[in-house]
């Protein structure tokens, strides 16, 4: 964001709804219509665009000391392993329920919802290479990136056809 003029302020948590109302920031990204309704920001500003280019949807992640987490016994990995993944599935599960309900109460209440035009998107996608581009000389970084886009690109035909088609046609067939 910085790189496309916006002064990027980052602030706690619980100190963004008095930023956002006495004007501090102009805006904020949080996390989604269900977190954004909890912090009341609708009390402050009626208009809310949709997900931004650096995050498509909630996801939870673990970090650990490595030396610490090796000299776990391997049924203890184990059970970091499995109950990481389980938080992030009631995470998600608890996104994906709130979200839709939390979105309509905001429409209700005069919040205008709003979608960034391709413009944007692109001026997105240019400054993201530009940062991707400066990172590049450090060899983790670079390691992480090739295998993102990677992922990316082999997964993307499948979601695009298999959830976006579901989507489309559940919401056309019920509604």
């Amino acid at each position: 964001m910085g790189k496309l003029g916006a002064s990027v302020q980052n602030i706690p948590g619980g100190e963004v709804y008095q930023a956002l109302s006495s004007g501090a920031i102009d805006g904020t990204e949080w996390i989604g219509p269900w977190a954004d309704e909890k912090a009341g920001f609708q009390e402050i500003t009626k208009i809310y665009y949709t997900a931004g280019f650096h995050e498509p949807g909630a996801s939870l992640s673990v970090a650990t000391n490595r030396d610490v987490f090796d000299s776990l016994s391997p049924a203890h990995q184990k059970i970091v392993e499995i109950a990481s993944a389980e938080a992030h599935q009631w995470n998600l599960g608890q996104f994906l329920s709130a979200n839709g309900a939390a979105l309509q109460r905001l429409q209700s209440s005069g919040v205008t919802i709003r979608e960034f035009p391709d413009s944007v998107w692109d001026a997105f996608g240019k400054a993201s290479a530009e940062v991707h581009a400066e990172n590049m000389g450090d060899d983790l970084y670079k390691r992480i990136h090739d295998s993102a886009m990677a992922s990316m690109k082999s997964s993307s035909a499948w979601i695009k056809t298999s959830s976006g088609t579901y989507v489309a046609q559940r919401d056309r067939v019920l509604g």
